[in-house]
């Protein structure tokens, strides 16, 4: 099969980058433990959408335009590192308030996330502003297109991107929702909330502060 291994090296390259804990991995894992599965699930929804308006971008050449245009990719870096920090911040600030405790399925998500344009808007926002995703689309991703391909196959990169995306995020969403896990997190709360926002505030910073 023509382009082959550039598919596979493609393709291992994204899930390396996904595995790698970030902005996606604790949003949506905070969200599946809190007890609501569905919210969860629209998250998911919107950072798989923004994966694959992320690899069509760059299969159309956003990702040279970002390294050729630093202020563009700039407001995107500091855009991102504002909204982790925001978002970082409503998790510390969860964590430091005592709650009545109740049982996993009674748990209710953040009330602005509780309908499907907000979860799906929540989602796309996480992604599009991902420190992560921006490195990757525009310099690991963008460096592994080969020249002069034809339009098949960056179809397929496409696909096989949102696939995988979707593979991925959805695990997370599934593994994280299973009651075992969203029994122990109700009796260890406080510090797991308080250590993602942490680790959210930390992305934030170090995003806005790398030049």
């Amino acid at each position: 099969m023509a382009y082959a291994s550039t598919y596979l090296l493609i393709g291992s390259l994204y899930l390396l980058a996904a595995a790698s804990p970030g902005p996606n991995f604790f949003i949506i894992s905070q969200l599946a433990l809190h007890g609501d599965r569905a919210t969860a699930l629209r998250v998911t929804a919107g950072i798989v959408m923004g994966s694959a308006v992320w690899v069509s971008a760059a299969a159309a050449g956003l990702a040279t335009l970002l390294l050729h245009y630093g202020a563009i990719a700039t407001v995107l870096r500091v855009a991102g590192a504002a909204y982790l920090v925001w978002y970082g911040s409503r998790l510390l600030r969860r964590a430091l308030r005592p709650a009545p405790p109740v049982a996993p399925a009674a748990a209710t998500p953040a009330p602005n996330l509780r309908n499907s344009p907000a979860g799906l808007r929540t989602g796309l926002l996480t992604s599009f502003t991902n420190p992560k995703a921006a490195a990757f689309w525009t310099s690991v991703f963008a460096s592994t297109l080969p020249v002069g391909a034809p339009l098949g196959f960056y179809v397929g990169v496409c696909l096989m991107i949102t696939l995988l995306s979707a593979l991925w995020h959805l695990g997370i969403a599934l593994v994280f929702s299973r009651p075992a896990l969203q029994a122990g997190y109700a009796r260890a709360r406080r510090p797991i909330e308080a250590f993602s926002g942490v680790s959210l505030v930390a992305m934030g910073l170090r995003q806005a502060l790398t030049r």
